[in-house]
């Protein structure tokens, strides 16, 4: 009899916690929207997600048509639909996957699966990985149009509002005189100048200096009031060159709170603030909202940034593999030296 009593009890007390956890799941309220201090109708909007170690930018224009630059993780996919979501958006009239890597393409096939998706547009590399396989596979499931990128595409978003592709050069021909340690899929990274009457912005998924020689090279047009810096601020990105073409008032850094990278790297912030560059960085400020007008611009960010931190580089993992080297030559160095 006792024995019952105490079963009856484990299984009352079972019953009210699935109770209690299947009505917490009903009942639960999605977050607001990150709000933003400025009046966004009418207005061209780009937001940086706030998608860790990644990439992921929202793009919507005045009229309200809409573009996905890349979407973080897998496990950032979920967050990404969310924030979408939160925005009321159901359809995505242009994604874009900057290269094939998974911290940028990923969280993609969580989107196309949950909202409607027109037309995807791809650097057009061969690589072979499973992330990369199962997004092919959810454009074709979905009938996403799928589009190689070439220099001179275009793509006009709304009246007034378009992009344009700058990378890769397209037909087959890649840049892969690269630097050692470097990455061709990074080096033919989709890079896209987005314009809406006297305001633009440069966005360069992982693209480095050999991809920025190529684009100084040819004479693009690279002015922009914002730049996205590319491969999440590190060293081997955002050259001086570069930064002089491109003249950017403010540049947003995309990256994870203590990534193994060491992204932002401290050399790229010192160019940066060289160049009198305003930085806002998604590991210190969370979703990044620009808005803008067609001439002016004006940058928000979900948290505020720690002033002390904020140009302050972490250390990349290079780094710690060739400091205890450093430290052993210089070692070696004081010891001959006493000797």
């Amino acid at each position: 009899m006792r024995f019952l009593k105490v079963l009856f009890a484990i299984l009352l007390v079972a019953a009210v916690i699935t109770g209690v956890i299947y009505w917490l799941r009903r009942h639960r309220t999605e977050p607001p929207p990150t709000p933003t201090p400025f009046e966004t109708k009418g207005k061209l909007q780009v937001v940086a997600l706030d998608v860790g170690q990644g990439d992921g930018f929202l793009i919507i224009s005045p009229g309200g048509k809409t573009a996905l630059i890349d979407a973080g993780s897998a496990q950032a996919g979920d967050d990404v639909v969310a924030a979408l979501q939160r925005r009321n958006l159901r359809t995505i009239d242009l994604a874009v996957a900057t290269h094939p890597h998974a911290d940028h393409i990923a969280g993609l096939r969580r989107v196309i699966g949950k909202l409607t998706v027109s037309n995807l547009l791809d650097s057009g590399q061969n690589f072979a990985s499973d992330e990369y396989d199962r997004l092919q596979r959810a454009v074709k499931t979905r009938k996403v149009q799928f589009i190689k990128a070439k220099k001179g595409w275009k793509f006009s978003l709304d009246s007034g509002v378009e992009l344009e592709a700058f990378n890769p050069r397209g037909d087959g021909r890649w840049i892969t005189n690269i630097r050692e340690g470097g990455s061709v899929e990074n080096a033919n990274s989709v890079v896209l100048r987005l314009s809406y009457g006297n305001f633009a912005m440069i966005f360069t998924g992982d693209a480095e200096t050999d991809t920025e020689t190529e684009l100084v090279k040819h004479k693009f047009l690279l002015r922009a009031q914002v730049l996205k810096v590319g491969h999440h601020g590190s060293r081997h990105a955002t050259s001086e060159k570069f930064l002089n073409a491109v003249k950017p008032e403010a540049a947003i850094i995309s990256c994870g709170n203590d990534n193994r990278y060491g992204h932002p790297s401290q050399p790229t912030l010192d160019r940066l603030k060289k160049s009198n560059v305003k930085v806002y960085r998604t590991d210190l400020g969370g979703e990044i909202a620009v808005i803008s007008d067609g001439n002016t611009f004006q940058v928000s960010t979900a948290r505020q940034m720690n002033l002390a931190s904020l140009w302050q580089g972490r250390i990349e993992l290079e780094d710690l593999l060739v400091q205890p080297k450093k430290a052993a030559a210089k070692s070696k160095l004081k010891k001959e030296e006493i000797d």
